[in-house]
C-alpha cells in the first residue's frame, strides 16, 4: 500500500516539477539547464509508472510471465520517445 502511495507521489511531483520549470518559470533558466534537467521529471514519472504497474501485478503472475521485463522495457521506450519527440519540442521550441 505504501509503495503505491510513493509511486503516486512520484508521478504528482514529476508533473509539478515539470509544470514549474517548463510552464511557469522557464524564462528564469538557461536553455541548456532546461535541456539537462528534463531528465529529472521524466525519470520520476517513469519510476512512478513502473512502481504502479509492478505492484498491480501479482507475484505469481509476474513469476510465470516470461515477457514481463520486455513489457516494462517497451513501456519505458514508448514513454521515452513520447518525451523526446512530443513533449520536449513543446517545452523547448527551437532547440
Amino acid at each position: 500500500m505504501i509503495t503505491k502511495r510513493i509511486s503516486w507521489i512520484l508521478i504528482v511531483l514529476s508533473i509539478l516539477i515539470g509544470g514549474y520549470f517548463y510552464g511557469i518559470a522557464y524564462q528564469n533558466y538557461a536553455a541548456s539547464f532546461l535541456q539537462l534537467f528534463a531528465v529529472v521529471p521524466f525519470l520520476m514519472f517513469m519510476a512512478g509508472v513502473h512502481g504502479l504497474l509492478t505492484h498491480n501485478i501479482s507475484p505469481r503472475t509476474k513469476h510465470n510471465m516470461l515477457v514481463y521485463p520486455l513489457v516494462m522495457g517497451l513501456i519505458y521506450v514508448v514513454m521515452f520517445f513520447i518525451h523526446l519527440f512530443i513533449i520536449f519540442p513543446l517545452i523547448c521550441p527551437g532547440l
